[in-house]
């Protein structure tokens, strides 16, 4: 439960810097998975018999590996074999981009998309791992809390891209 309100507030917060800060927001973006990848993704899970696992799109991968995790749920715990999920999981990760810090600026909202969470605005305002990016957050939430309306030139004055990078 408390993953689930972190990531609310991280959400939260994303939607609240991009309401008040627009092309300033620094955001958490996890980019798509390439082509060539989802092809040999489709491939191996049809070879181990995982033929529902659907890479379209976020949303859909979403979706089936919530019903492969829901199926192997609702079978006794003698019975259960988690295997396929952890497979799939693993298998999905090393796969993946690595998520990046970005300042949006003009790009457009498929750029700045978390896909792994399968958010479309995120940013880490609740990590204990405090890197620069989280305390730019923070300021950013600071500016915009503390002075609404002189925040903007403020936000304005800094090269939020440069620190983000």
């Amino acid at each position: 439960m408390v993953e689930e309100y972190m990531l609310l507030a991280n959400i939260l917060i994303a939607e609240h810097l991009y309401n008040h800060c627009k092309g300033k927001t620094v955001l958490r973006a996890h980019p798509e998975i390439a082509e060539e990848k989802k092809t040999a993704l489709t491939e191996f899970f049809g070879k181990v018999g995982l033929r529902e696992i659907e890479l379209n799109d976020n949303v859909s991968l979403s979706k089936t590996m919530e019903a492969l995790k829901k199926r192997e749920d609702a079978k006794e715990p003698k019975d259960r074999d988690y295997s396929k999920y952890e497979v799939v999981s693993r298998k999905l990760l090393t796969c993946f981009i690595a998520a990046k810090y970005l300042c949006i600026n003009d790009l457009e909202p498929g750029m700045y998309r978390h896909f792994g969470l399968n958010f479309p605005l995120y940013t880490h305002f609740t990590s204990p791992i405090r890197r620069y990016a989280d305390l730019l957050v923070h300021r950013l939430v600071t500016f915009t809390l503390l002075d609404a309306e002189k925040s903007r030139s403020e936000i304005e004055r800094v090269n939020f891209s440069d620190l983000a990078e």
